[in-house]
């Protein structure tokens, strides 16, 4: 049964095909005329395998609807499979573009969504949104693919004209002088407003009496709008990726197989840019055993036996601080028993997070972190804590930020994990990260989910010649998106003979 609310009725969704009208609520403008061909490409229409709905492209890769069009589920999905359509939409021959849509965010306080498309809608120029309020008397333009007084699924979209009766914090109640209402499937469906040469979105499509609309006997008029023009910081904060802030570069450690270990620094790891600070010279030798760059300029060293005269034997964990004005200080042994990591086995599954937490899997595929307290100069928890089981599918983890863990398995499989250790909780565990990382024999970190991957071929970033590259990935989760689409960026060459880099993980972090 359709339920009132404050005297009018919610219409969110449709049926995606014609027939009686739905059970569930829905809504499409009943007094309009069609969008003609060639115009507004901007408008959307959303269609899942139970309902219809309009929305509108505000971005390439993003369209803005209602909340009642789509819902996520907790990882941010829609919780059914929905296709956006925009651009020269016909919905009778299947013309424009189309793409899946991958991430919904809603609002809690109104009836809108924006919701992210799995590839970018080129060559359609986005509708802007509005930043100021609209007012009594104003006149919008409300358009939308939903149902008209004379048809159950146009082909394509209607628009009218509608008065502004009122406005409250999150909504727009507008008229016709027509008498006319959006219909079902309209919901999501843009309310524009023209400035000079300029279109934008006042807001979108909620709910209303239908009137005028096909198959609906309804006498009460009226239209109700959630407002948008006071979102344009919660879209931004939802679909453009969160600014990352690197501000001395990323620290970029490599120890090279005579034992030499050297310092180099990326100039731009938030971009990908290709300039470095290049070393004149080693910081040391004897560096063959497995290191692991932590925070505030620490080196984790599982040691490997250098023969005679060397009292640290093979698993030995030394801790090393380097000072660009003084130099290298530590090199205590502060564990031992680590020689598992020194092997190809175990090589690639230890990590440390930009907190310093070192992360680990043991020989029971439990992932272990030990935590340093440099208070005190020792251990938090000299054995460590077991944090999660079954981690013995994983041939590599990586820490790219406060308890974040990229991990990845030997067919190439990446997987994020988020681990609150205030909480002691997973926020987030197994989201799928891509596929094909088995190219890289290393992977590491320098914070804000920025990745480099080493040991796999491609263009050099100086002459375009095949070889050894450094990979440059930059994850986004805010808006659920990689840079560049995710197929990475080469930013040096020539480092696939190394014996481990390591960065340094707090080198970036998202910016406030």
């Amino acid at each position: 049964m359709p339920r009132k609310t404050r005297g009018i009725l919610i219409l969110s969704v449709t049926l995606a095909t014609g027939g009686m009208l739905a059970a569930t609520p829905a809504h499409a403008v009943s007094g309009g005329t069609t969008v003609p061909a060639g115009t507004s490409g901007y408008l959307a229409r959303i269609a899942t395998p139970t309902k219809a709905c309009s929305a509108a492209l505000i971005d390439p890769s993003w369209v803005i609807t209602s909340a009642s069009c789509l819902t996520p589920t907790d990882t941010g999905a829609p919780t059914e499979n929905a296709t956006v359509s925009v651009g020269a939409v016909d919905v009778s021959t299947g013309a424009g573009f189309t793409a899946k849509a991958t991430r919904v965010v809603t609002r809690t306080d109104r009836d809108v969504a924006v919701a992210k498309l799995e590839k970018p809608a080129a060559g359609i120029t986005p509708v802007a949104l509005a930043t100021t309020a609209p007012a009594s008397g104003d006149t919008l333009q409300l358009a939308g693919f939903g149902r008209t007084a004379t048809e159950w699924v146009p082909a394509r979209p209607s628009i009218a004209p509608f008065t502004v009766s009122s406005v409250n914090a999150t909504e727009v109640a507008v008229t016709s002088a027509s008498g006319s209402d959006t219909c079902l499937g309209d919901a999501g469906g843009p309310a524009l407003r023209t400035v000079g040469d300029k279109v934008e979105v006042v807001a979108v499509n909620s709910r209303s009496w239908q009137h005028g609309c096909l198959a609906v006997t309804e006498t009460r008029e009226g239209s109700t709008e959630a407002r948008v023009d006071d979102l344009a910081d919660w879209v931004r904060q939802n679909t453009v990726p969160a600014p990352v802030s690197c501000p001395n570069g990323a620290a970029v450690w490599d120890a090279r197989s005579d034992g030499t270990f050297w310092r180099y620094v990326h100039r731009d790891p938030a971009n990908g840019g290709a300039g470095w600070v290049e070393p004149t010279k080693a910081l040391g030798t004897g560096w063959t055993g497995r290191q692991v760059a932590g925070k505030d300029g620490v080196i984790w060293d599982v040691h490997r036996n250098l023969g005679a005269g060397d009292n640290y034997a093979s698993g030995t964990l030394r801790l090393w601080t380097w000072n660009a004005t003084s130099g290298w200080g530590g090199g205590n042994q502060v564990g031992d028993g680590w020689a598992r990591y020194l092997t190809p086995e175990y090589q690639n599954r230890i990590t440390v997070d930009s907190a310093g937490r070192i992360l680990m899997i043991d020989d029971q595929g439990q992932l272990r972190v030990y935590i340093w307290d440099t208070a005190t100069k020792w251990w938090v928890n000299g054995v460590g804590q077991v944090i999660d089981t079954g981690w013995g599918k994983f041939n590599s983890i990586t820490a790219a930020g406060d308890g974040v863990i990229y991990a990845r398995t030997p067919a190439g499989n990446l997987y994020r994990f988020v681990y609150d250790f205030g909480s002691g909780k997973w926020t987030q565990r197994d989201k799928s990260a891509g596929v094909g990382w088995n190219y890289f024999s290393e992977m590491f970190s320098p914070g804000a989910d920025i990745l480099y991957g080493r040991g796999a071929n491609g263009p050099s970033p100086y002459d375009g010649k095949i070889g050894p590259v450094l990979m440059w990935y930059r994850y986004s989760p805010n808006t659920d998106s990689w840079s560049a689409n995710g197929a990475g960026t080469p930013v040096g060459s020539g480092w696939n003979t190394d014996l481990h880099v390591t960065a340094a993980p707090d080198s970036c972090k998202f910016a406030s």
